[in-house]
């Protein structure tokens, strides 16, 4: 047996790791030892009528979640609520290439941003009374 053939002698290097013990091993197809055919081309997400990893289901209408909490209304809508704030958070992350870094490098690229927007409301907050005085006294709407 060569340098370069497997353990089984097929010609070619057998992988630097191999799976946990008991884990199903993957075929010369791709497919799942353990999964039929139709069901391991669905799990990776391939014909046979698998949804798409990005696919959410569209949100009902408060009035229809109401509707079906059947008294557990408020736990329900916190619930609801923690999942759709999560979902934001994660388009956050995609959108800005955050989910790339690290957690702390995450944490201060957010405190960054929040304490420059905090300032940024804050002038506002501040001069903007001023600024509007001023033009409406100069196009002499106000005395």
């Amino acid at each position: 047996m060569s340098a370069l053939s497997g353990e089984n002698g097929e010609g070619c290097a057998s992988p630097p790791f191999s799976p946990a013990p008991g884990a199903p091993r993957a075929s010369r197809t791709g497919r799942s030892a353990s999964l039929p055919p139709a069901a391991a081309t669905r799990a990776r997400g391939g014909a046979g009528g698998g949804r798409s990893r990005l696919h959410r289901p569209r949100l009902r209408s408060a009035w229809a979640r109401r509707g079906a909490a059947g008294g557990r209304g408020s736990a329900m809508a916190l619930g609801s609520a923690w999942k759709q704030m999560s979902w934001l958070y994660y388009q956050y992350l995609l959108v800005t290439a955050l989910y790339m870094l690290e957690p702390w490098e995450r944490t201060v690229f957010n405190s960054m941003l929040v304490s420059i927007v905090g300032m940024a409301l804050y002038t506002g907050y501040v001069f903007m009374p001023q600024h509007i005085m001023a033009i409406l006294h100069y196009f002499e709407i106000v005395q």
